[in-house]
């Protein structure tokens, strides 16, 4: 016979068989963006409840000098400090006694996978709300939204947004802003595009304009550059659409030196409190997960909110 405490253990181990499988269940499709996706987001660990961040300007071009020649120095400009607090996400569901013991219709079962999904797609969303609110409220460290016109560090201004509809014009636009794009120091980096991120009702056009084996939306014979030299991946997520309180004609184009970062302070974790501590003879099941998405800087992305 059981004791109650091999009982609890054996209830707890129960649950998370069913929490866990479906809490890491992934989707065939690679072109669907989740919050575990490294392209998009850069993914880091912390110990910290917070992470302070500052922006480096970087050095300028290098001189060329003669033989002897003193090498020039460079005062790389840091500023732009940035606190990022780590979020705590948490649900629980309460499960009685007697429906774990007779799995009344599977109940508990649903109840737990139920919590399990939602886990994950809570991240997702958590997640792709940085790209919904890119044009607005989600800030870079210099105060101004990812996707807008950002004062240098080191002098000037350098513009990451447009309004264009996604389409081969608005794209070719897209990949020279992005490869003509300016760092901090003023210096042109080069950022070559691998990314185009678009809400699930652009997905359809996204792929015809990078993947068609002809010109996209043309009739004639005519090379597809976006498919044969750019090698762009195409990425799209529920989580970034009108249905989801984003847009459904935004997109972005990023490169690979981007800076949007999901920094986890800790993974999921599950816990279960025993019906013999309750007054009405429940079982409480809950888990929880601490990170935060955060981009500090706006190299590497370009958005357009496809309005025009």
């Amino acid at each position: 016979m059981l004791t109650s405490n091999q009982n609890f253990a054996a209830v707890q181990t129960e649950l998370d068989s069913i929490f866990y499988p479906e809490f890491e269940y992934a989707d065939g499709s690679p072109s669907i963006a989740t919050a575990n996706t490294a392209a998009i987001f850069k993914q880091e660990t912390t110990e910290l409840a917070a992470y302070i961040n500052e922006i480096y300007a970087g050095v300028q071009l290098f001189d060329a000098i003669g033989e002897i020649g003193t090498v020039p120095e460079d005062t790389p400009g840091i500023a732009n400090k940035q606190t990022i607090y780590v979020l705590d996400f948490a649900k629980g569901v309460t499960i009685p006694k007697n429906f774990f013991d007779d799995n009344k219709f599977g109940l508990y079962s649903k109840m737990v996978s139920d919590l399990a999904m939602k886990a994950r797609i809570s991240q997702d969303d958590n997640a792709f709300k940085l790209f919904r609110l890119a044009f607005t409220t989600a800030l870079t460290a210099d105060g101004s939204a990812i996707c807008a016109s950002h004062t240098l560090i080191g002098g000037g201004t350098q513009s990451n947004t447009a309004t264009a509809a996604l389409a081969p014009a608005s794209l070719k636009t897209a990949i020279a802003s992005l490869r003509e794009q300016k760092d901090q120091a003023g210096v042109i980096m080069g950022g070559n595009p691998s990314i185009l991120l678009v809400p699930s009702v652009l997905f359809p056009k996204a792929i015809e304009v990078t993947e068609s084996a002809l010109i996209a939306d043309s009739t004639n014979n005519n090379l597809n550059v976006f498919r044969s030299n750019y090698g762009i991946v195409v990425y799209s997520s529920p989580y970034l659409g009108a249905a989801a309180g984003g847009s459904d004609t935004a997109w972005f184009l990023m490169s690979r030196n981007h800076s949007v970062t999901r920094l986890i302070r800790q993974g999921i974790e599950t816990a279960l409190t025993d019906w013999s501590v309750s007054k009405n003879r429940t079982y409480y099941y809950q888990c929880n997960f601490r990170e935060v998405v955060f981009c500090k800087d706006y190299a590497g992305i370009y958005g357009s909110t496809g309005t025009v």
